[in-house]
Formats: C-alpha cells, structure tokens, sequence
C-alpha cells in the first residue's frame, strides 16, 4: 500500500528518480540487504537528533530562542562532521531551506519535494540504493519548541526576526504547523560497516 502511495505521489508531482540516483523505497518496504545499513543510519540518526534536542532546549533555557539559533546549526554541524570520520556523510535540509548549503542531495531531492507539506506521521522516510552506499531520509516533525524559530512568522519574537534576517537572509523555514515535515535528516551509510 505505501508503495502505491509513493509511486502515485512520485507520478502526481512529476517526480522521477534517474538511474543515477538509485532505486528508491518507503524505509519499510526496503529490500533486505539494505536493512542492516538501515539500523546503522537510525543509531546515527537518533543520536544527532538527541544531540541537537538537548542542546536546543540548553540554548532556549539559557538564553531564548535568538539564541538557540545558532546552537541548533553548531550542534549539528559537529555531529555530522564527526560521523564524515566514520565514513558516514550526514546532514539536514528541507523544502524550505533556512541555509542554502543544506539543500537536498540530489538522490534525495526528489523525495524531499514529493513530501513537502506532509505530515510527519504519514513519513516514515526513505531508502536510495546508490551503489556502495545507502541513502537514508527521515522527517523532522515540526514540534512546539521549534515554534519560536519556525512557527508563522508573525509570531516569531522581534529578537528572532533580527537574528534570522542577520544569519539567514534568505530563510524560507517558516509558517510550519505542529506535526508538518518541518525538515529532514539525511546519511549516506556504506553497505559495508568499516
């Protein structure tokens, strides 16, 4: 059933995945012999989501939400470049990107327009066979703490107002609602553990 619904959103929004970006399936109906590289990425991935929640809730705690902003970006950025040292390329990015350096990869852009505007509940996320590694997309929900920074922008706080227009010029991470993909996490992971 999911991959019906997959290969209809793919064909209702003109997306096609090339040769070049693999095959592609819902995390769920992934071929077995992807599925031990699945349960790597997700350790991966539930550690740089941890990681990111608690020094993000640290920063509001400590300092609001203008400067949780920052912290959220240098949180991430340090996992992802200790897991590059395991071989591991990881990072974030979004339909709505708040930074241009995090846009999609390209096997994972067409999934990541495919789901723009879903609920986080309704994606478990996605697996890209490419080649000698995977690719591995999962959703970020758009939670209540995310509000301050990614909630409708007339609610935003005029601290934060500045402190985006400052960094992030360009950002177009804003007006998500509570549950929406607000964004996701992405690993290509070797099929082979070093």
């Amino acid at each position: 059933m999911r991959a019906c619904h997959f290969a209809l959103t793919m064909l209702l929004t003109g997306t096609v995945l090339t040769a070049q970006s693999g095959s592609a399936w819902p995390i769920k109906e992934a071929p077995a012999h992807l599925r031990p590289s699945i349960a790597r990425a997700d350790l991966m991935i539930a550690g740089l989501h941890a990681s990111v929640l608690r020094e993000l809730g640290d920063a509001l705690d400590t300092g609001g939400a203008d400067k949780a902003i920052l912290s959220c970006h240098i949180e991430s950025v340090l996992v992802s470049q200790r897991l590059a040292r395991e071989g591991v390329a990881a990072g974030r990015t979004s339909d709505r990107l708040r930074s241009p350096t995090n846009r999609p990869q390209p096997w994972a852009a067409p999934l990541v327009a495919a789901n723009a505007g879903r609920m986080a509940r309704d994606v478990d996320g996605f697996a890209v066979d490419l080649g000698d590694k995977v690719g591995i997309l999962r959703p970020i929900a758009q939670r209540s703490v995310c509000a301050s920074c990614h909630g409708p922008a007339e609610g935003l706080s005029p601290a934060v107002r500045r402190e985006l227009a400052e960094r992030y010029p360009a950002d177009k991470a804003l007006n998500f609602k509570i549950g929406e993909i607000r964004g996701w996490y992405w690993l290509e992971i070797p099929k082979q553990p070093r």
